[in-house]
This record gives structure tokens, sequence and C-alpha cells, in this order.
């Protein structure tokens, strides 16, 4: 089976499964005639011979019946007969042992004993009749046959060679029984991708059997025929099309024209067609073999299905996919009935539509049948490396549907698997392994790993070279691919030479205006563009759109990209009135054809904004960025669902270049006042803090499905979400474009009828999903004040700093510029305040520093609100605020009470009922216990792994390497605490030493009102090589890719008993009660209505900060498990005066203070105090809630 052809667009090649063999389990057994047996051993008796005569008619009626097993037996018995019979040399005898016995035995299985049978008779007739008698020549030729069908075809090319050299010897070169041995040698290495020398020997041998036998002998026709097929296989199209015309009409002399050689010979010259992107006079040579195999032979001959498959395929191409799916539809139902469902030819006719159905955006029916075709060829073929790539290609189909839904961290292993197997079955040169290789090195293009991807295009090309040749279509595409990554890593004179070639070779080979020339001509085009050459790039790029319009119209995808891409190259030549037009007409055309939320349909919308931004027309440019944003936020609601946490991260971050362009002409356009306020307000409410919303929802959607009575409807929701999300990235097809809109809103409002019926059963779900208005925040500020902070980023890529203030009914805007300056100062507070050697003084003078150009600007707005709301963003999320000092030299505590929320979401928001259950302490766990590691399943964990894993390779990375010193005053806290509680008579339940597991926090009966937790807590930074991870560019467009990222989620977490200990087997013990509480396993954890979480550990504030998301760390998650407030800390902090700033703390919330006025009031004490006035003692802990 052969890769499709590259997408010159660079996409990642499917192998569509029309090439894979057919019939792959067919063994051909050789005709059981009767040869007449001659040389009688010894007497004239005909007994035995009869005997024999007898014995073979029996053989091959079992053999016919289906009863190899008796047919084996009764076949050795007639050996036995023969051997005493017949001499050994007699070519009787050989038949009965090879055309009978050994062919069992390979039908039944019994490869090991056909083999030593093989190797007897050779070297018995080499013994007796010497090595170039021409029986011993046959033998050693059927002994090769053997060979290659077992899979030992380097070992069958040996014998190849030699058969070919005593043929020489013995009957001359000239000899057509030499030529048909060399041709034989020649298809050897055709099968092991030696094309160069296979063709070569295959030309040798046409010229010979030419002399010899004439043009139109059956051997000669089929060398020419061999050659043909070696010529498409090097990707010499063009040259393979001569051959199989040269050999029709040899056929046509010799055979005629209704031949059945002739028509299959012209089956493969209608495919020759098909390849060469010739489709009408294809389309018409499969109709005319059709017609004539349908007359005379039937549909259930393979010629009928073969040409059917292939006609199919043609229609795919040419986007009639519905009759595509038809034909297809037709091939499997007659496989089904010739073959039964179990045969691999099944999996060939699924794998076909399942590529139909993903073009038709049918991406749920597209899985089902590419993994039932993946699970009937590894049932059906199982370990036999002869047939490996069959079962790679489909993981191969998979994994680019997978890919092409956006669930890239499921498409990724699978990609990585299949190249692992190619690489191991299949070999490094293997058409299958140079295309997997192709997919990894745009997997590590996608993830900003530019120099391993750069370094595998590379190699794939080599590769291809050396397999294929300079020209062939594969090894273009690679130099295609390349290319772009030099685009892409602003490499464009790299870029042009690779360009420049691979569009002419494309020309020369396949003509103008077959679809992969017009994409390199296009391709060409744009990098001129970005190198400036606008001269250069015009004529390209027009010519490009003058042809794909005349082949394709004006509404098709290919067309589209030419437009957008002239309309850009107009306005950067400065014809910014034709470049307006042009993409005006583009952006109609494709919302029309290719819907709202394609790729291209965004691209153009937001280069056209550019373009009116350029040329000062605002209002019309705040228009379509405004638009652009809501259909982003429509994308987002119905794709993020589907994707995986880790690719969630990227989808935002890649669409992020859209927020800040709408941004920054927002802020432009300042003196509009208000409404440009509400709606920079409205952008905070739709994104900030979107992930961590959308992972909240899907964690709880999962805890749901645990309720028999809602697991339905979950199901349901997950996989209409799926669909949605399908139909919205595949985007309309001709077949479907007048539905699209229809299906979509079929799937949009079943998903809103599920999420409602799951809201029923949960406040906290319901509340999720709840839509929020900017209008709705303003309404509930009357006695309080907003600021919300967004960072964004301006054209030159630095980030600014902007906050929307609400208060007394009124909105403004500040726009503080550059963070950079700002995220230095704060900095400098937080150094200031942690450093043991700083004076009050100090802290002061820095915190004024900070004042003045973060706060300062804010007064003017906030009037007299003492009670003001803080959303902050980036690295605001770790600066206490409350530490500010104003030119009264005051604190901000003193004179506001800054409430700290995560969005400005959290106005909104109804209150959950309060948790029923007892107040939770869990202080100063044992790090140290052994009781998890002494139970019986680590203890197996354990003696299945070498102490040297253990201690080695496995600690010291990641969670693995994690270890912490006892906590004795973290115990004395919770003592301290529940001392307190005792006193308030409040049920309170502590978890210390060896009973602080992490699985208390799991086994609870209610969710706890109060959870009070003193221990470590941690946040890793991510590998050095995640690190690198940058998004980029789609190949199709100027849109990035989201490649896998890392989740923070995973790296922060909370230490619990045992950890220590368990450490070297995390992730092979139950994550339960590890030891480890994640970030991410928080989320599982259902504290519906729990009032308050106190996290009571060192920097349990901190975490990953990212833009627009806030800091991704425990409190964050904590919050969206259903907790209304949390108090966490900044830096390390003081046993004394946590205890004490807890005890005071608790004492008032106890007695009914609101907790955040209770921590502001405690907080406040201690600034008073004359041994606890030190920022470093009360201001590490904040709180973040709700707007309670």
């Amino acid at each position: 089976m052969q890769p499709k052809t590259f997408d010159p667009k660079k996409t990642m090649p499917s192998i569509p499964s029309h090439y894979f063999w057919r019939n792959v389990l067919a063994l051909g057994l050789l005709l059981l005639t009767s040869l007449p047996l001659i040389g009688v051993a010894q007497d004239s008796t005909t007994d035995p011979l009869e005997q024999l005569a007898s014995l073979q008619a029996q053989v091959e009626q079992l053999y016919q019946e289906g009863n190899l097993e008796q047919a084996l037996s009764i076949s050795t018995e007639m050996l036995f007969l023969a051997q005493d019979t017949l001499a050994p040399d007699d070519p009787g005898l050989v038949e009965l042992t090879l055309g009978f016995q050994a062919q069992l035995l390979v039908e039944v299985g019994y490869l090991e004993e056909a083999n030593q049978l093989y190797q007897e008779t050779l070297g018995s007739l080499q013994e007796g009749l010497g090595p170039d008698d021409p029986l011993t020549l046959t033998t050693l030729d059927k002994y090769a046959d053997f060979l290659e069908y077992v899979g030992e075809f380097t070992y069958a090319q040996e014998l190849r060679s030699e058969s070919h050299q005593r043929s020489i010897r013995s009957l001359g070169e000239p000899a057509p029984q030499t030529l048909t041995r060399l041709r034989a040698l020649a298809l050897n290495l055709e099968t092991q991708q030696q094309l160069e020398a296979a063709s070569s020997h295959l030309q040798t041998v046409l010229q010979g059997l030419e002399v010899t036998l004439g043009s139109q002998h059956p051997e000669t026709l089929s060398t020419l025929s061999a050659i043909a097929r070696v010529q498409q296989l090097q990707g010499q199209l063009q040259k393979s099309l001569d051959s199989l015309k040269k050999l029709r009409t040899l056929q046509t002399e010799a055979l005629g024209a209704e031949d059945y050689e002739t028509l299959s010979t012209v089956e493969a010259l209608a495919e020759t067609h098909r390849q060469l992107g010739q489709y009408e006079t294809a389309e018409a040579l499969f109709t005319e073999v059709l017609a004539q195999v349908n007359i005379g032979l039937g549909q259930e001959d393979s010629l009928t299905i073969q040409a059917t498959s292939h006609l199919a395929q043609l229609y795919e191409d040419t986007g009639r996919l519905n009759q595509a799916l038809e034909l297809h539809g037709q091939v499997y139902e007659l496989d089904r009935k010739l073959l039964g469902d179990a045969h691999p030819n099944i999996a060939t006719d699924l794998n076909n539509l399942a590529s139909v159905n993903q073009r038709l955006g049918s991406y749920a029916l597209a899985e089902q049948q590419f993994r039932s075709a993946l699970q009937i060829m590894e049932d059906a073929l199982g370990d036999d490396g002869s047939y490996a790539a069959n079962i790679i290609n489909l993981q191969n189909n998979l994994a680019q549907l997978l890919e092409s839904q956006g669930l890239y961290d499921q498409a990724e292993p699978l990609f990585k698997q299949a190249f692992s197997n190619a690489q191991t079955k299949l070999g490094p040169k293997h058409p299958s392994t140079l295309a997997l290789l192709n997919n990894l090195a745009f997997l590590y293009e996608s993830q900003g790993d530019f120099e391993r991807s750069e370094l595998n295009y590379k190699t794939v090309i080599q590769l291809n070279r050396k397999v294929y040749g300079e020209s062939h279509t594969h090894t273009l595409a690679n130099l295609n691919n390349l290319g772009y990554l030099y685009l892409r890593d602003n490499r464009p004179q790299e870029a042009l030479p690779l360009f420049t070639e691979v569009s002419q070779a494309w020309e020369l080979q396949l003509g103008k205006t077959h679809q992969n020339t017009m994409k390199a001509l296009n391709n060409l085009g744009r990098v001129h563009m970005q190198l400036e050459d606008y001269k250069q790039a015009e004529p390209l790029l027009t010519e490009a759109l003058r042809r794909r319009t005349k082949v394709f119209t004006k509404r098709h995808p290919d067309t589209l990209r030419s437009m957008n891409d002239l309309g850009v190259l107009l306005g950067r030549m400065g014809k910014r009135e034709e470049a307006v037009e042009q993409l005006q007409n583009t952006l109609a055309l494709a919302e029309e054809v290719l819907g709202t939320s394609h790729p291209y349909t965004f691209e153009t919308l937001n280069n056209l904004a550019d373009l009116l931004e350029e040329l000062e027309e605002f209002g019309s440019a705040h228009a379509l960025r405004r638009e652009g944003f809501a259909r982003r936020n429509i994308f987002f609601d119905r794709v993020l669902w589907v994707a995986g946490d880790n690719t969630r991260q990227s989808y935002i971050g890649m669409h992020r270049p859209e927020q800040d362009a709408y941004l920054r002409l927002l802020l432009k356009q300042g003196e509009q006042g208000e409404d440009i306020a509400l709606e920079v307000l409205n952008v905070s409410l739709q994104r900030k803090g979107l992930l961590l919303k959308i992972t909240s929802e899907t964690q709880q959607v999962v805890q749901m499905s645990n309720d028999p009575v809602l697991k339905t409807i979950t199901t349901k929701l997950t996989e209409t979400r799926k669909e949605l999300a399908s139909l919205t990235l595949a985007g309309p097809t001709p077949e479907n474009r007048n539905v699209f809109a229809s299906k979509i809103h079929t799937f949009e409002e079943r998903v809103n009828a599920l999420q409602l019926q799951l809201g029923q059963a949960s406040q906290r779900f319901r509340e999720s999903l709840k839509p929020v208005a900017p209008e709705e925040v303003v309404e509930q500020l009357a006695n309080a004040a907003l600021v919300d902070f967004l960072v964004y980023r301006n054209e030159d890529d630095t980030l600014q700093l902007l906050a929307v203030v609400v208060s007394d009914g009124e909105l403004n805007i500040v726009n503080y510029g550059e963070l950079e300056p700002i995220r230095e100062l704060i900095e400098v507070v937080r150094e200031t305040i942690q450093d043991e050697g700083s004076e009050d003084e100090d802290v002061m003078m820095a915190a004024n520093e900070l004042w003045v150009p973060l706060w300062e600007p804010l007064n003017e707005y906030l009037g007299e609100q003492e009670s003001i709301y803080v959303a902050p963003d980036s690295v605001l999320n770790i600066l206490p605020f409350d530490v500010l000092v104003d030119d009264e030299e005051e604190y901000l505590i003193q004179k506001y009470d800054l409430r700290l929320i995560s969005s400005s979401r959290d106005l909104v928001a109804e209150q959950l009922p309060s948790a029923e259950g007892d107040i939770v302490i869990i202080a100063g766990p044992d790090y140290d216990s052994d009781e998890i590691i002494n139970s019986p399943k680590a203890k197996e964990v354990s003696r299945k792994r070498s102490s040297s894993v253990a201690q080695g390779a496995r600690m010291g990375s990641g969670l693995r390497g994690l270890r912490f010193d006892p906590l004795p005053g973290a115990e004395k806290e919770g003592e301290v605490i529940k001392k307190v509680m005792d006193e308030k008579a409040l049920t309170t339940v502590i978890y210390a030493r060896r009973d602080g597991e992490e699985q208390r926090l799991r086994t609870l009966s209610k969710p706890p009102n109060i959870l009070h937790i003193a221990t470590h807590g941690f946040f890793l930074k991510e590998e050095e090589t995640l690190a690198k991870r940058i998004k980029g560019l789609s190949r199709g467009s100027a849109n990035r890719l989201p490649p896998p990222a890392d989740n923070p989620l995973l790296r922060a977490g909370l230490a619990f008993a045992g950890l220590n200990a368990n450490a070297p087997l995390l992730g092979e013990i139950d994550t339960d009660n590890d030891g480890v509480l994640t970030a991410m396993e928080i989320l599982s954890l259902d504290l519906t209505g729990t009032q308050l979480v106190v996290l009571s550990a060192c920097e349990t504030g901190l975490g990953e900060i990212h833009e627009g998301e806030g800091v991704y760390g425990l409190r964050r998650s904590f919050q969206e498990a259903g907790v209304n407030s949390v108090i966490n800390s900044f830096w390390e902090v003081s046993d004394d005066g946590t205890q004490l700033l807890m005890s005071k703390f608790y004492d008032k919330y106890l007695s009914g203070t609101p907790p955040r006025q209770a921590l502001r009031e405690a907080r406040l004490e201690m600034v008073e105090s004359m041994r606890w006035s030190a920022p470093f003692y009360w201001s590490a802990f904040v709180m973040v809630g709700r707007s309670s």
C-alpha cells in the first residue's frame, strides 16, 4: 500500500485504502493437475502409479472441499508411495513433493516443515542432477517463491540472483528462461522498494524477450506491465502512462480489446490518468472497463470490484462525495458477500468509506469505521509482518481523523505508535515509514520544535530520494513541507529555492491545472510576498487564482485561499481600495461556502479588519472585530468541550492574537467612553479564566456520569458535543452546504437541552453554564467598585496592561501601557517583603513605588467607594494589593476593603447552598508514613521493578522527585484551630500525622462546610523541552495549530501522609491515596457549597501564570470544585505568625463575621501590633472568592 500524494499545502498525508492489496490472504495454491508420471522404478506393473493417481484425486477433492488437514494426511501417504515408486530425480516426484506436500504444509501453517521439505528436495536434486540442471533451477525458483510468501525477501533475493546466474551458465543470457528469472529478481527488488535496480532489470528483460519471443508474447506483455507498475511507484506517472498505452495496443492486437488482460491494462491506464489529475479521461476509461466486465464477468469479478473502487476514488478526488460513498458502499457489500465480515478486504472497504465520511464531516461515523477496520485488520493478520503496513496505515488514518477533529491529545500518541511500528516492522525506507516520518516532523513543527522538525524533514527527503528519486511526488511534497517550515521560521530565503523547485517539477509532471501544481504556484507567490518581492509575487498569485477559478470556480476552498492571498498582497502594494474590495468579496464567499467558523473565513475577516484599520476606517474595522470575537466565542463553545485538557490551553493561546487586536482597536476609540469600556468588560467576561471554566464543567459532567440516572444524559451530551465540534471543524462541503446551518443548529439545540437536564440536577453545573452580560455586572455594583485588569499584546508583541473601572454606575478604561515596568516593581515588592534584612520603611518605599503607576491612576474613577472588587490578570495574580502604600504612607488595607475575585463573572453568580458537612482539618501529615507503600499492591509494583530503576531513573524527575521535611508547626496550628472550634461548640474532625492521608478528602460523606489544610504545597516548573513549545501557523492559513501542551494543573499540589515513601512509585500505585493531591485531582472532588478552604501552606497561591487565565494552581481548582472562598499564601510563612493570624481569623469568622471581613480585621490587628506589623506576617495570606 502506497501513501497518498502529499498535499503540497502541507497537510499530514492520508494513506487511502484503495491501495490496500486486495485478497491479501489468498495464497494462490499451485494448480493440482496430474502430470504424466514417468520414469517407472524397477518393474512394469501399473498398480503403484494407479494408486498414486487415486491418492492425487483424493487430495484434490479434499482441497476443493477445504478439508486441508485430511488432504495433507493423504498427500503425505502419497509422497511416501511416490518415493518408493519413482526415481529421486523424477519430475513427477518433485511435483508431488512441492506442488502438493509443501504447498499443503504452507496452507495448514506448518511453515518450518515446508521450509525443510524445500531444502531437502533442493539439496537432493543439486546432488543428483547438478546445480544447473533445469529441474534443480525450477526447484530453486519455487523455493524463492515460498520464501517471498513468508516474508523472507532478502534471502529470496539471494536465491533469485543465484538462479539467474546459473541459468546464464546453463542456458545463456538471451534465453527466455534466463530472462524470466531476471524478471523474478526484479519483482523481488520492487517489493523491497529497490526501484531503480528493479526498473533497470525489467528494461533488460523486455528488450531480450522482444527479440526472442516477440513483442506480443505473454511473457513480454507481462514484463511491460511490470515496468509500468514500477514507473508508477517511482512517481514517473507520465512514463507509466506511456508504457500502459503501449501495452494496451499490443494486447488489443494479440488478445483482443475485450480480453481480460487487456481490460486490466485499461483499468490501470484509467487509474494512472486519475493520479495525474486527468479526471475526464480516467472516468471515461473506468466506465469503458466496467461496461465490458459487467457484461462478461459480472459484479463479483475482482476486476469489476477494483475498477469500481478506483472510480469511487475519482469521485472523491473531484468532490462528488456522495457518489464516491455509494460506490465504496457497493464494493463493501460485494466483499462482505464474497469474503465474509472478517476478511482484510472488509477493512480496506471500511477505510475507504471512513475516508469519504471524514470529508463529508461525518466524523463520528468515520471514526467508528476506522476503528472497526483497524480491529478487523489486526484480528485477521495478527503479527504477520508481511501485512504490517496495512495495520500501520490504518493507525495513521485514524490518527489523522482525530487530528482533524482537534483531538490532538489522542492523535499524537497514535502517530508515534504507528511510526514506531513502521520502523520496527517495515524498516526505515518503507513508504509507510516515510509517510509517518513526515507526519512526525509535522507534529514536532506544530509543537514549535523547529530544530527537530527540520531534521526529520531532511531525513525523510534524503530517504525518499534514495527510494523514489529526486522527482518523485513524495520527495517533492517533503521539499514543499520543509519550505513551509522555513517560511514559518522567518527563513524565506531558504524557502524560496524549495518552493521554486517544487512548483516547476509538479508543473512538468502533473500539468498546469493539477491541484498540486496550483497549490505549489500559490505557495511560491506567498513566499515572494513574505520576501516583500511584490513584483514577483503578484503574477504568481494572480495566475494561481486564474487557474483555480477556471478549474474549481470561485466556490472552492483553494480558490478562496488564493483570493485571500491576493487581497493581502494588494494591500501591501498600496492598492488598498482594490484590496478592500477583494477581501470583502472573499469574505462574503467564504461565509457562504465554508461557513463562519472555517479558518479561511476567520483569516479573511482578520485581514480585512487589519486593512480597514490601516485606512483609519475604525468604525468598519470595529464591526468586523466585534463580529469575529462573537464568532470565536461560538467556536470555543463548540470545540473546547471535546479537546483534551492540554489542547484547550493551546486553542485559547492560538486565537489570542484576535482578542489582542480587538482590544487594541477598542482602545484607539477610547473617546467613545462607556460603550467601549462595556465592550472591554465583555472581553474579560467571555475570555478571562475560560480554560479553567471549561475544565470544571467537563469534570462536573464526569462526576454526574457516576449517577446511573444521569449517565445516559452525560453520554449523549458528550457524543453530541463531539459531533458539533467535528462539524464545526470540518465546515460545509458541496454536498451538505444547503443543510449545514440547520445541522449546526440542531446539534446546538440538543446540547442546550441536555445541559438543561443536567442543570436541573446540579446547581453548580447550572451556574457554570449561565451566560453573563456586562450590564449584569454593573448592576451588581451598587455599593462597591470593580477594577478588572486585562493583559494584551501590542503590535510589537510586548505585553500591555489595561483596567476597566466600574464605580457608581460609570465605566472607564485605564490604559497603563507596557506591563514590564509594573512587573519589575511587583518583583521588587515581593522580594523586599520576604527579605529578612528589610525594615518596614524599605517595604513601604517599594510598595509606594508600585502604588504610583498601578493604583494612583485608578483613584480618579473610584470615587468614594471603599469596597473594591479586584480581578487581576497575569503577574498581578501574585501581588498582595493590600500591601501597596499611598502617598499618605498608609497601606491600602487600611483604606479599602479589597476583595479579590478570579473573574468578574463571580459577581453575578448565585451563592451555592452552604454545605452541611463538618469542619475538617488536615494538619501536619507524616510524609514518611509507610502504610501505603507496604500495601500488597504497592509491594507487587515494587517487586516488579528493580531497585536501581526505582531509586535511579525514576527519582528526581517531576513528582517522583518530591520530598518534604516534617511540619510540626502545622500540626500545632491544627490543634489551635480545633480549640477555637471547640470553644464555639462546632463539630470538627482533625486528621494529623499518619491519618493525614489524601483519601480523607475523597471519602467524606458530605462536602465539608470548612476545610483547613496545613501542609506543604508545591508547584513544579515545566520541563525545559515543554518550555520550547510555541504556537505556530497552520499549514493552510495564518491561523495557529494547537500543539499538545504541558498541563500546569498536574504540576501544582498538596502533600499528604506517605508522600516521601510513595514518591518512587507515583503513577504506579493508586493515585487516589498516593500522598499527592494535584490541582487537576482537586477538580474531581465534590466540594459543592464548601464555604471556605484555607490552604495554610507555603506558596499555595502560586502557580503558572497565563495571560487571561490567571494562576494555574490550587486556589483556582478549589474554586472550580465548588468552594465559595479560598485563602492561600504568596510565600513561605512563619509558623507562629500563621497560627496567630488563623486563630484570630477563625475566632471572628465563627462568631458570625463574613470571611472577607474577618480576615481583613485579623490582618489589621496584626498591622497595629508592634511584633507582627511587618507585611511579611500579615500580607502573605489573601482570600479569593465570589462576591460575598
